[in-house]
């Protein structure tokens, strides 16, 4: 049975990260429900994250949507940076871990929330000034 959702977990992940919302967003919390540590689930998400960014960058280029010389000044930090978080989770308990985790999806949801907002607030006023001026 825990192979089956293994295998559910990485479909519904890699869909989403396909999606481009990111698929950790689903995997870690799904995965929690597995007997897991918190820094096993980590590790699964930045090991199953990199077919799915090579995937994707490989397509948004054949559709001209990468602008190939700036990748590398993106491409050398975020390396850098991940492998010094990875480290970092080594000295940091399962516990922290998952409330740094949970406050960061609580973050972006927040954000993502705010981001909502305005764009409707936005598209409502170009509607009235359309309305006004018809």
């Amino acid at each position: 049975m825990e192979i089956f959702l293994l295998i559910l977990f990485g479909f519904l992940s890699g869909i989403l990260g396909g999606m481009g919302m990111g698929g950790g967003t689903l995997l870690i919390p799904l995965l929690s429900f597995l007997d897991m540590t918190q820094h096993t689930i980590q590790a699964i998400n930045l090991i199953s994250f990199l077919p799915m960014a090579i995937v994707a960058l490989i397509v948004h280029s054949r559709n001209g949507l990468v602008c190939k010389n700036k990748v590398l000044y993106m491409i050398i930090p975020a390396v850098l940076l991940a492998t010094a978080g990875s480290l970092l989770t080594k000295c940091v308990s399962q516990s922290l871990l998952r409330i740094c985790f949970g406050v960061l999806l609580l973050a972006i949801g927040v954000w993502q929330f705010i981001l909502a907002i305005k764009q409707l607030v936005k598209s409502g006023n170009s509607n009235k000034k359309t309305n006004i001026s018809s």
